[in-house]
């Protein structure tokens, strides 16, 4: 008889457990989660270039260039990723075309074209101050050198530019620039770290064009963006 009692007992207590677990006809399981694109940022060793007062009667040249110190454009991504920096102009509007260079300095580039030359604002007149360009003289890709600069104006076609300390390659307005995977190659690397050593190059007029008895201030303006390929 116990035993009987027993398994009526078990056998109760089973039906109770299988009616709670199985009270609903059904249940659903969702699974959230997010994907997250690699991030990278842009640095600049230094985020201006100064090149502190500078005496009117210096200017006494119909063409008068003055060179900053090296500076550096870094890119650091927290995985490889695909990246080309753009350079965009802020002074846009006071930038001379070739033909201004000419007209007002006397000289003539032929290796530039007007998407070269970044504007330095104007004066009280309302006169173009002067052109700055900026040239990039080495690079390390991964933190080893990489000559192999790429440049493209569509992210998509991409031109060629071999670089060093005597041939450096001229930044473009609104253009993009990247390194090549290999020394020959065309497309752009994928980039944990990446670093662009330049030159920013300063082309004044001589003093008596600019308004007598003023100060005319030099006033250059170019954001660095990282663009995702």
């Amino acid at each position: 008889m116990s035993k009987i009692l027993l398994s009526s007992v078990i056998a109760m207590t089973m039906g109770s457990v299988s009616a709670a677990v199985y009270a609903a006809d059904s249940a659903t399981l969702s699974l959230t989660g997010s994907i997250s694109p690699s991030s990278c940022d842009v640095s600049l060793s230094a985020e201006s270039i100064d090149f502190g007062r500078i005496p009117a009667s210096s200017l006494d040249e119909e063409f008068n260039e003055m060179m900053s110190a090296p500076f550096n454009v870094s890119v650091t991504c927290d995985a490889a990723t695909a990246v080309a920096v753009q350079a965009v102009d802020n002074r846009l509007s006071s930038a001379m075309s070739p033909a201004e260079l000419e007209s007002s300095m006397g000289v003539t580039f032929p290796a530039l074209t007007e998407k070269h030359i970044f504007g330095l604002g104007n004066d009280s007149a309302n006169e173009k101050v002067g052109a700055m360009v900026m040239t990039i003289t080495e690079a390390t890709l991964g933190g080893v050198a990489n000559n192999n600069v790429l440049s493209s104006s569509d992210k998509s076609a991409w031109t060629m530019h071999r670089v060093s300390s005597t041939s450096s390659f001229p930044l473009a307005k609104d253009s993009y620039f990247a390194l090549g995977k290999t020394v020959e190659s065309i497309s752009p690397a994928p980039v944990t770290n990446s670093n662009y050593t330049l030159k920013s190059g300063v082309f004044l007029k001589r003093a008596g064009k600019y308004p007598s008895g003023e100060e005319v201030n030099v006033d250059g303006n170019v954001t660095f963006s990282i663009v995702y390929l």
